[in-house]
């Protein structure tokens, strides 16, 4: 007979699949405490703990890289099982205790994370640095078709959002760069008109002169700041708005990645079940 279906909805899936990229971006060198993390979460969303097989074919539909070996997640499995009080049955059937030792450990994580959160931020950030290697084709298991499906069409609908995001930050510094050179351009006006009254005053009254001279090499000086204030502004909304868009063109790529791998994945099912 065998063995029965694992059926999350898709509450459940967007939970996990959010909490393993989570947790590979918090551990990026660190399969055991990344194991045992996700293991964690996902026995808090379901309610159960899951045997090898169940862990090995959930990695391989998300959009980690990481492929921990067997021996690895069994560890972790054991580790996980050390925590609860009494002994867990075998097999992808097992309950969790409504109680036990892992729920004081969930309830501790946040603080302890929290604490070592600017640690792992730099680790990621070197980690980033470094050229990840391109990952060859795999093949998927029967049974987790609709799993990967579900899984990439919330990584699409997770994309989309968060170019959605950035658009509207683009959006917002546009206009808050149109407001600038709008300042800039009315305290230009405001300075050219001071310059004209100065010269006109200048023109029709020959005493004082040299005081107004001075008056208005301070207002040219005054004006050469102000300028140089705003060429400032205008680079830096610029380069910020310039970084806004290479970071939405990443990510529509990205989008576009994922919209041809699901176009090809579902081709392939109706391919399958046509055949």
């Amino acid at each position: 007979m065998g063995r029965p279906r694992i059926q999350w909805d898709d509450t459940q899936l967007r939970l996990i699949m959010s909490g393993i990229e989570r947790y590979d971006r918090q551990f990026p060198q660190d399969n055991a405490r990344f194991l045992d993390a996700v293991i964690d979460e996902i026995r808090l969303v379901t309610g159960r703990l899951y045997g090898v097989s169940t862990y090995v074919r959930l990695l391989g539909v998300t959009v980690v890289t990481r492929r921990p070996g067997t021996t690895t997640i069994q560890k972790a499995i054991d580790r996980a099982q050390a925590l609860t009080p009494g002994t867990l049955p075998a097999g992808d059937n097992s309950e969790a205790p409504s109680f036990d030792v892992h729920t004081l450990r969930r309830a501790v994580e946040p603080v302890v994370r929290d604490a070592l959160g600017p640690v792992h931020e730099l680790l990621a950030q070197l980690l980033a640095t470094r050229p990840s290697p391109s990952d060859g084709p795999s093949t998927m298991p029967a049974g987790d078709e609709a799993i990967h499906a579900r899984l990439t069409q919330t990584a699409l609908e997770d994309a989309h959002a968060r170019v959605r995001r950035l658009e509207e930050d683009n959006g917002r510094l546009r206009r808050e760069l149109g407001q600038a050179e709008a300042h800039a351009s009315i305290a230009e006006t405001r300075i050219a008109h001071l310059l004209v009254e100065l010269h006109t005053t200048i023109a029709e009254s020959s005493s004082g002169a040299r005081a107004l001279a001075k008056v208005a090499e301070q207002l040219r000086g005054t004006e050469q700041f102000l300028k140089l204030q705003n060429d400032s502004v205008h680079l830096q909304a610029t380069a910020e708005a310039d970084a806004l868009r290479r970071h939405v063109k990443q990510l529509q790529e990205r989008v576009d990645h994922l919209l041809l791998d699901n176009d090809q994945y579902r081709r392939a099912l109706v391919a399958k079940g046509g055949k």
